[in-house]
């Protein structure tokens, strides 16, 4: 059935269907009739009013990220709010309003409709929202198809994204105040990820915090009563959120019991200002609920190390944990050092002094397989970045293989550079470049040339200053 035209605050006008399709704890939300968009309407009662349309108004004119330079390339990573209907001017009935339970005069909140990929239908033939709480749970996962729980590899592109939206929303000087499982969409299948509810954003000196957060993702400090949501407290939900998805369990649900008077106050403490990390390499008064089989160690060194960072050095002391900036270049460098299974079904981080295995499935690794360390030309000598490159047949080398300081972030040239293979039981690396790669001392490597992959080969990835150097080895089942 047909809803009413809403006026937007900058001029447009949507018609809206007439049921909601939703309603949360603040808002109620309608489609518009193309389904391009939905408009979320504050219901109950808003005390806060005009802090909200000031809020609302600056993150849909001012920060939005999705316009201007590499606005295209942001808007996948957001569903960022585009329009805002507020009062008499926007010609919703107040008959409507009422119907609906809607603050009055209305106030609403334009997005756009969430992209297909983030939709499934679950065991029963209902159609689910892909929030992240169907993907870290025994119970929720059991409703999940297996073709749509991805794999190691997609759930690292997923903490990726994740990490990379954060990070640009704090470059900004924003917070989103409630990262959470529900204010997240991701998608295992594709690697895919984006961050929703974002007009609840504190805009530092503007707009304050409206919420708190959600339980199991609000920092201790906040729920002490010492702070309010912030960046700090966004990395410590960040860092929940990614050690959730990646090791499908809490990192601070464990058996100890902090309070008997209640299970609301057991909560707050164990949460709070009693958090203890379940792996916690010297504190082991916080087991976890269920025996281990994945420990967090066995997601690479560079993961090892921001964990440690927000679970243990930052969990009570905010300036030290890992910010999204932090989780991000530990990502990209897992992703350098994964790894597929024989079966092809799924990946492995696999470097030297880890286990030559698959770690959920417990799949083995057999054969020779390429490593090479990152090396850093000072010009008179070479040193060791502390980074790994595996190498599997067909990997791809791009500038942030190639060059030091370069991510793959949303500033990278991302043209194939040369490529790997295996083939009559040898590796090669071919030279995609243009430029001339050198196996140290000076042979050359020229564009469209090859050359096999041994222990001991040193080979520089072009002729720039930052070059990087590979310094291969091979690890042996």
């Amino acid at each position: 059935m047909t809803g009413p035209n809403v006026r937007l605050t900058d001029g447009r006008v949507l018609q809206i269907e007439d049921r909601p399709i939703a309603s949360g704890g603040e808002k109620t939300v309608f489609f518009t009739r193309d389904r391009r968009s939905v408009v979320g309407f504050y219901h109950g009662r808003l005390s806060d009013r005009l802090e909200r349309v000031d809020r609302l108004t600056r993150i849909v004119a001012k920060y939005d990220p999705t316009c201007g330079t590499r606005g295209d390339y942001w808007a996948s990573y957001f569903c960022w709010p585009t329009g805002i209907a507020d009062g008499a001017s926007s010609g919703v009935p107040e008959a409507f309003a009422r119907r609906h339970s809607l603050v009055w005069p209305v106030l609403g909140v334009v997005t756009p409709t969430y992209r297909p990929q983030f939709f499934f239908t679950d065991r029963f033939g209902t159609k689910q929202e892909k929030e992240v709480k169907w993907f870290i749970g025994r119970k929720a996962s059991a409703f999940v198809p297996d073709a749509e729980k991805g794999s190691l590899a997609t759930r690292l592109q997923i903490c990726t994204r994740l990490a990379r939206a954060v990070r640009r929303l704090h470059f900004a000087g924003l917070a989103h105040s409630d990262l959470s499982n529900k204010n997240v969409l991701i998608d295992p299948k594709a690697g895919d990820a984006c961050v929703i509810d974002i007009d609840s954003l504190v805009v530092p000196g503007v707009a304050p915090p409206s919420v708190l957060g959600t339980p199991g993702y609000i920092a201790p400090e906040v729920l002490a009563g010492r702070a309010k949501p912030s960046i700090a407290t966004d990395n410590h939900a960040l860092a929940v959120l990614i050690y959730q998805i990646l090791l499908q369990r809490h990192p601070l649900q464990g058996k100890k019991v902090h309070s008997t008077v209640s299970a609301e106050e057991d909560e707050r403490l164990s949460m709070g200002e009693r958090a203890c990390f379940i792996e916690h390499p010297t504190d082991w008064t916080n087991p976890p609920l269920q025996p281990i089989r994945v420990p967090f160690t066995r997601l690479g060194p560079h993961l090892e190390q921001v964990i440690l960072k927000s679970f243990v050095h930052g969990l009570h002391h905010p300036g030290k944990r890992a910010d999204a900036a932090e989780w991000e270049v530990a990502l990209y460098r897992t992703l350098n050092m994964l790894y597929p299974t024989h079966s092809g079904r799924q990946w492995a981080v696999v470097g030297p002094g880890l286990p030559l295995d698959e770690p959920f499935s417990g799949e083995r690794i057999s054969g020779a397989i390429p490593v090479a360390r990152y090396l850093r030309d000072t010009g008179d000598r070479l040193v060791d970045e502390r980074q790994t490159l595996t190498v599997f047949h067909h990997l791809t080398l791009h500038s942030w293989h190639t060059l030091v300081g370069t991510s793959p972030d949303e500033h990278a040239d991302r043209r194939p550079l040369g490529y790997f293979a295996q083939d009559g039981g040898k590796w090669w690396l071919v030279n995609l470049s243009g430029i001339p790669f050198e196996v140290m001392p000076g042979t050359v490597v020229a564009h469209q040339s090859s050359v096999e992959l041994r222990p001991g080969l040193t080979i520089r990835l072009g002729d720039d200053r930052r070059a990087r150097v590979l310094a291969f080895d091979f690890l042996r089942a």
